[in-house]
């Protein structure tokens, strides 16, 4: 056998073991994608629950949302109204406050004159 020859084995024989080599290595590939698909799955089939449960958990906090909306516009418009009755008293309060003074101030700084001169009165009749 000549060199070429040997050479030409030990090149088949390596080829070869390349081959089987990569055959092996794209088996463990091909094994892998399959691992990591089937844990795609479990995870998808584990998260539609949990997507589900999170949809659900969002529309009840809409609509609490919601009522919670309702319940403060309700409580503004009883507050406003509160406000608006609230100043309607003052206002008449003011008005029965001004009516009684302009009425009695008058009358009492009359009766207040008088007194004084009541007093001036008898304070000077009694030096006479």
């Amino acid at each position: 056998m000549d060199t070429i020859q040997i050479l030409t084995i030990v090149l088949i024989v390596s080829a070869s073991a390349l081959c089987i080599a990569l055959i092996y290595f794209l088996n463990k590939i091909v094994k892998s994608v399959q691992s990591i698909n089937k844990d795609i799955n479990e995870l998808s089939t584990n998260l539609k629950p949990l997507i589900n449960s999170y949809t659900e958990l969002s529309d009840s906090l809409n609509k609490i949302s919601a009522e919670a909306k309702d319940q403060f516009r309700i409580s503004r418009s009883i507050l406003n109204d509160f406000r608006d009755r609230a100043d309607k008293l003052l206002s008449i309060e003011d008005k029965i406050r001004s009516g009684v003074e302009d009425a009695v101030m008058p009358l009492f700084k009359n009766l207040n004159a008088v007194g004084k001169g009541v007093e001036t009165f008898w304070r000077n009749f009694k030096n006479k």
